[in-house]
């Protein structure tokens, strides 16, 4: 009886260590499955076959596209998904000639970016010196001297630091790049005692407030393309109802068909 339960005995530890046994040889091959994917996916990050081969630029003529990209780790070889592409496209953002950007992976090799560039419609004179700015008001360059063949808004009270603040300096801006190409060379804006006021195609013009100057701007060249007795004072202060003081005048306007022309298309 002793033999018989010795051999019991035996049997049990047998088969537990059995168990024992595939319970851990089915872990290690868990473990190494685990390890041999981890391993593939590296191998497959950091293979050339997804790393970065081609980058393709569309619409860049003044930014450094490329040196923006190397500044934040985007260059040939690079693995496509280590890269920065969120910091890369922030930082074109920041770059005051950009409109707008966007940074993509094209997989399984490619970069992707293309950018939208502001161009340069006024001069603005200010207290720091000569600008470029964009038709959105955002100033460009710092230039040495007044732009040739651009309207001009004429600001030496403010700096550039304050004009993305001012709705006075913005609004003449916009008037001024609202203009078509033929009234653009000459024209001047500046602000006076009773808003914007300026010269286009050689006639002063009273502009007002620098609510709707995109508007007023169009309203101003339709006077202009009807014809306008020399020594004139167009005024759009209200540019759904605009009006042209004759030579010498400061009361009533001399024309009210010039009403007409804020209904042109």
């Amino acid at each position: 009886m002793g033999i018989e339960m010795d051999r019991r005995l035996a049997e049990r530890r047998r088969r537990v260590a059995e168990d024992r046994a595939r319970t851990n040889l089915g872990r290690l091959l868990r473990l190494l499955i685990v390890l041999a994917v981890a391993g593939a996916m590296v191998w497959s990050v950091q293979s050339p076959f997804m790393s970065v081969d081609e980058i393709r630029i569309e619409g860049a003529q003044r930014v450094d596209v490329e040196q923006v990209l190397a500044e934040h780790g985007i260059h040939s070889g690079r693995p496509l998904l280590l890269l920065d592409i969120d910091g890369a496209q922030a930082a074109l953002l920041e770059d005051p000639w950009v409109a707008e950007a966007a940074v993509a992976r094209d997989w399984p090799t490619t970069v992707l970016v293309e950018v939208t560039e502001r161009t340069p419609a006024v001069g603005i004179r200010l207290a720091d010196g000569w600008w470029l700015a964009a038709a959105d008001s955002v100033l460009l360059e710092n230039v040495d001297t007044r732009p040739e063949g651009m309207p001009v808004a004429d600001f030496t009270q403010l700096s550039s630091d304050d004009v993305p603040d001012d709705r006075e300096a913005a609004g003449a801006i916009e008037y001024l790049a609202a203009l078509p190409p033929q009234y653009r060379d000459g024209a001047l804006v500046t602000l006076g005692d009773e808003g914007l006021e300026g010269t286009v195609g050689g006639f002063p013009v009273r502009i007002g407030r620098s609510f709707d100057a995109a508007e007023k701007a169009r309203v101003t060249a339709a006077i202009l393309d009807r014809g306008v007795e020399e020594g004139s004072i167009i005024t759009v202060v209200a540019p759904a109802n605009p009006a042209v003081l004759p030579p010498g005048a400061e009361g009533e306007p001399a024309d009210q068909a010039t009403d007409e022309a804020g209904d042109e298309p």
